[in-house]
């Protein structure tokens, strides 16, 4: 009996993972919608956190005899369901019959008589649904008053109306909000009417979009003003703010445009009239390509003049809008098929975001930005093991987790940096002949990559017949493969030999990942007796099934440099005398020439070679002395993005060298730059914006703070509120601080958190006691986050900055006597404690030459700074941004 017990319950569990295995999240394609007319009903009181909906959705048949219609719902209260057919009721359906899984998300409406192919039928619901306050879906935003809005992005749709929430079921949508005669609408496209119910009810009707997907319709009720036409082109914000929106109106009036131009396809021309920017006082992104609402976070859209319009500022709203702009092409008239192909939308509205903006406002210099922005980056990403291809199988995107992990930077900064890729191997003409084709052909439609593949490979630039490459490989292996290589470059026969090999580069080649791929790679490269830079057309391919590739030149090399400006997705690997030679051209009189964005390359190639254990960071830093003689934003940007990773893993006793390296390397850099006091006889007025955090902080270590909270308590601008919190966390009181704000009963825990990281961040010699302080009652920080969970969070954040054996101990100890009071969270303290002696233990092992070389470098005493390493080093890249 034990046996077939045994037997029985096996085939039972074999039974309930397969049943598991075939749950099914996807929606046939028997139906289709092509239009949905919603109503939403919206009621007086603020308290009401319900609404009021009805959709009649048109849908047509595409197979005979179907039996039932699967659709998505979520947290939807469904009171009505009917079926019409040329507006005759064909019948009206239970709601005990309709099935609802929550698993998937999908309502199922079992049918009485079976549906006839080829024929429009339109479903009606009337339903309930939640006012929600987690930003998605329909929500309340909070700010001196309120204002609903909503965010449909990824699967949220479905919170607001039953609908077939898949990019691939496009419609039309008619949208009619009935409202408080204190509100106004705004939505996808220009208002079309608007019809008085009562003394204070009225509701607005909307003209119908284009054909959409459902995470693009949006709508927003609040009392907010504009500036702008709302037939044309507005930007909508807070009543007191709206006069803000200027500068921003401005950048929109100029952009669209000239992305019409580009794309030979006026924005009206993608069928609609309107496009409206939003700015909300909460909301989950920077912003949101609703077509004809673009919604973004208000500190995108406001720049008061001398207040928050700084240098940085001004390029984030100009870049912001932009790739948002962009999108109105990609996504919204050509949308992914599936959300395996997401890079199709982000890659492309990411590389815009950054290139158009160059075009218009080139003195921002964001096609070198680009580099060390979004490219140097991502390749730390994508050479782990958490990475992902840009483009997954489509049967292994189903769960909601699944398709949320598709929203990584993957999507956007490696399908950028492969765009860009693109453009630079084809040139500018070809490459945008082949995206307007693109464009025009999938106009309205859906697309995968093949249709993307089939125009580039029309308009690609002809090959050498000798090294050919096979297009269809190459963009398999750069979207559907993982990683990148490192080319290895080795120089032998007196200089005139080099010989070229690949590999996968991987931070850790003991993670897991597969060492064995190999990619199809564009070479370009300029020597000293050559040095062209400008050429991005590749000299040849690195085919993935050679061994080896040889190069010969006529006369001894001093230098070569490969993949020119860091336009190609992969690293390269000098051996020593070719690095020697590269060393002594950047000492050189401007540089040999070597464009800025090499310079960033090799710095950022060689920290990573030394954090995978390829070279040693002796190398690395005495590589990097040449950066006494340079002037320029984006080497110095890559070297301090990296540094940042050393020096925490540095120990308290060897930060002091570590800091006199810096001065030295910096000191030029300062000396000729010099900081503009444009208010010094002004102490009334703020810092120049783009100095002001960099300056608050430092007078918070210095001084007192408390003004800088009397600030804060009167500020009404949201980024300027946030720069002063974070500003007065720099001091150096911390047991203040942290009793009276990490403590305290009245901020939230975003602010709690913000404070408590600045402290130990900015005052980095103060973490041992900072940390001491809180093992003492470690109960009172979770009471006052609410969260054991969360204050593990924050010890584990904490700990990354943990770096000599000492403090392992401490946290050791610490782990030891009190993982119980964390219960489940324990987890993270011992995953943090694990993540502390591996930090050790490769600091140990990578580091020591590193210190030794630091420690005997022959050079002056160096320059003190009065403020911390990353004051220093913000306050140098702003130097050099402008």
């Amino acid at each position: 009996w034990t046996s077939k017990l045994w037997l029985l319950a096996t085939i039972a569990l074999i039974a309930l993972i397969g049943t598991n295995g075939a749950v099914d999240y996807r929606l046939d394609r028997s139906v289709i919608p092509s239009f949905y007319n919603l109503s939403i009903k919206l009621f007086d009181h603020e308290d009401n956190r319900i609404f009021d909906g009805s959709v009649s959705i048109d849908i047509q048949t595409f197979e005979t005899n179907i039996k039932e219609i699967k659709l998505h719902k979520d947290l939807l209260d469904i009171q009505g369901c009917a079926l019409y057919k040329t507006g005759q009721l064909v019948e009206k359906i239970d709601i005990a019959r309709l099935d609802y899984k929550s698993e998937t998300q999908t309502l199922t409406i079992p049918l009485t008589d079976v549906l006839i192919d080829q024929v429009t039928y339109t479903l009606n619901f009337n339903y309930t649904g939640h006012i929600r306050t987690d930003m998605s879906g329909l929500y309340v935003a909070d700010y001196n008053n309120i204002m609903l809005l909503t965010h449909m992005h990824g699967l949220n749709a479905r919170l607001v109306l039953p609908c077939f929430d898949e990019p691939a079921f496009k419609a039309k949508f008619q949208l009619h909000i009935r409202r408080s005669s204190a509100y106004q609408c705004f939505s996808n496209t220009k208002l079309a009417s608007t019809t008085q119910e009562s003394a204070n009810r009225y509701t607005d009707h909307f003209e119908v979009t284009p054909p959409m997907s459902t995470y693009l319709l949006a709508f927003a009720v609040s009392e907010f003003k504009y500036l702008g036409n709302l037939s044309e082109f507005a930007v909508i914000s807070q009543p007191d703010h709206y006069m803000n929106t200027e500068f921003s109106y401005n950048v929109g009036k100029r952009l669209l445009p000239a992305y019409g131009e580009l794309f030979e396809q006026n924005y009206t021309q993608l069928g609609n009239e309107a496009l409206l920017f939003l700015a909300s006082p909460r909301f989950r992104h920077s912003g949101m390509e609703n077509w004809g609402l673009v919604i973004f976070r208000d500190n995108i859209l406001l720049q008061s003049p001398g207040y928050t319009d700084g240098w940085s500022n001004k390029e984030t709203t100009i870049s912001v809008i932009s790739h948002e702009i962009s999108h109105m092409w990609f996504g919204n008239s050509v949308t992914f098929k599936w959300w395996n192909y997401y890079w199709l939308n982000e890659g492309f509205a990411n590389y815009y975001g950054y290139f158009m903006t160059n075009a218009l406002y080139p003195e921002y210099q964001l096609d070198q930005q680009f580099v060390v922005k979004e490219l140097q980056k991502i390749m730390v990403t994508d050479s782990q093991n958490k990475t992902q291809p840009m483009t997954s199988p489509e049967d292994s995107i189903h769960t909601p987790a699944e398709i949320s992990s598709k929203f990584s930077n993957i999507a956007y900064a490696k399908g950028a940096s492969i765009v860009r890729m693109w453009r630079n191997i084809m040139g500018g003409s070809k490459f945008s002949e082949a995206i307007n084709g693109y464009l025009h052909q999938r106009h309205l439609g859906n697309a995968v990559p093949v249709d993307l593949f089939t125009h580039l490979k029309e308009h690609w630039p002809a090959q050498s017949q000798e090294v050919k490459a096979d297009l269809d490989e190459f963009f398999y292996d750069w979207t559907e493969q993982v990683g990148y290589p490192v080319m290895i470059a080795n120089v032998s026969e007196g200089n005139r030999l080099i010989t070229l090999k690949q590999q996968r580069f991987l931070l850790n080649p003991k993670d897991g990942s597969d060492t064995k791929l190999r990619y199809t790679v564009p070479i370009t490269f300029a020597t000293n007796t050559k040095p062209t830079f400008d050429t991005l057309t590749p000299r040849f391919y690195y085919l993935r099934n050679l061994t080896e590739l040889r190069l010969n030149s006529e006369q001894p090399l001093d230098w070569i440099i490969f993949n020119l400006k860091q336009s190609n997705y992969y690293r390269v690997l000098y051996d020593t005398p070719l690095l020697r030679g590269l060393r002594n051209a950047l000492f050189a009189d401007k540089h040999s020439s070597i464009p800025v964005e090499n310079r960033a390359g090799l710095i950022d190639d060689l920290f990573n070679f030394a954090s995978a254990g390829m070279i040693d960071y002796a190398v690395v830093f005495e590589f990097m002395e040449y950066l006494s003689k340079e002037l320029e934003y984006i080497p110095f940007y890559a070297a301090f993005e990296n540094m940042q990773h050393v020096a925490k893993r540095l120990t308290p006793a060897q930060l002091p060298d570590f800091t006199r390296y810096l001065g030295d390397i910096t000191s030029a850099a300062f000396n000729k730059l010099g900081v503009d006091w444009d208010n010094k006889d002004k102490s009334t007025e703020k810092p120049t914006p783009d100095y002001r955090e960099t300056f608050y902080c430092a007078a918070a270590r210095v001084g007192g703070y408390e003004r800088l909270l009397e600030l804060y308590a009167k500020e009404t601008f949201a980024s300027d509120k946030q720069l002063l919190w974070r500003a007065a966390s720099c001091t150096r009181d911390y047991q203040k601080h942290y009793k009276n704000e990490v403590l305290s009963k009245s901020r939230d825990v975003e602010l709690k958190t913000i404070a408590l990281a600045q402290l130990y961040q900015q005052n980095p010699d103060l973490i041992t006691p900072i940390f001491r302080m809180i093992a003492e009652n470690v109960t009172q920080l979770a009471e006052s986050l609410n969260s054991w969970e969360k204050t593990a969070q924050v010890l584990s954040e904490m700990s990354e900055y943990f770096s000599s054996r000492d403090q392992q101990k401490m946290y050791t100890d610490f782990h030891e006597q009190n993982h119980q009071l964390f219960g489940s969270s324990a987890q993270i303290l011992s995953k943090s404690l694990d993540n502390v002696k591996e930090n050790i233990e490769w600091a140990e092992q990578r580091l020591g030459r590193l210190v030794n070389f630091l420690q005997k470098r022959n050079g002056a005493a160096g320059l003190k700074f009065e403020v911390s390493l990353l004051l220093l080093l913000s306050l140098l890249i702003l130097l050099l941004k402008h």
